[in-house]
């Protein structure tokens, strides 16, 4: 019986020391986007001509010679988003709200590769995604939008910037063609908004086809690793 008891207290110990020298796998935070933040992060308007994103979905492509800086590196939760925002002129606002119905409204987009897609075809199922945010207000001001629910983003899914109407987002000037984003639009790549609506009925799929260049859609996305 003695012996049995020594055992026993022999595991004990084992599995406490194992337990004290284990450390537990601690969530990760990563700013998606944030390479290069300091190149092209200045939003054309109120230049003329002021160029906006108007009524497409649609994600950095590439950002020199950085090709996945919107790819989650790891399974987490997407829990913010931020805006560098133009300061169009009164003007220039008048004319966005009338042309793309409405005042100026952005939301985050979760995109996973759609099944049975090839990785050159850029088709995507939209997972999930937040819901608007108002922008006008916020005109000229880097802001952080914190999500009321947080969205899943397993490993290499694609975050991408939503824009129902407008938002000044865009930023061209000083830049190469190295820098590119993709928009849920396929050929002819029509500028005309309304022949190509953004991505924002959960579970269709769209490829995103287009890619305008050189530019640079002036977002972050905050993910928190699943530990």
């Amino acid at each position: 019986m003695g012996s049995m008891n020594r055992a026993l207290v022999a595991i004990v110990t084992i599995v406490a020391c194992l337990a004290a020298g284990a450390s537990p796998a601690a969530a990760r935070t990563t700013e998606l986007g944030n390479v290069l933040t300091g190149t092209g992060m200045t939003p054309s308007c109120p230049s003329s001509p002021c160029l906006a994103v108007t009524k497409t979905t649609g994600y950095q492509f590439t950002a020199g010679t950085r090709r996945t800086i919107f790819i989650a590196p790891r399974t987490g939760r997407v829990v913010a988003f931020t805006l560098k925002l133009g300061r169009p002129s009164a003007r220039q606002i008048e004319f966005f709200n009338q042309q793309a119905g409405g005042t100026a409204k952005a939301r985050i987009a979760i995109l996973r590769p759609a099944r049975g897609s090839r990785s050159n075809e850029y088709k995507f199922l939209l997972n999930a995604q937040s819901e608007d945010y108002n922008l006008q207000q916020h005109f000229g001001r880097t802001v952080q939008f914190p999500l009321r629910t947080s969205l899943l983003a397993r490993q290499g899914w694609v975050v991408a910037l939503s824009v129902p109407t407008w938002a000044p987002v865009l930023a061209v000037n000083g830049l190469d063609n190295t820098f590119a984003w993709r928009a849920s639009r396929v050929r002819p790549c029509s500028t005309n908004p309304e022949s190509q609506p953004p991505h924002l009925a959960p579970g269709t799929v769209k490829q995103y086809f287009c890619t305008y260049r050189p530019a640079r859609l002036t977002y972050t996305a905050t993910l928190i690793s699943t530990p």
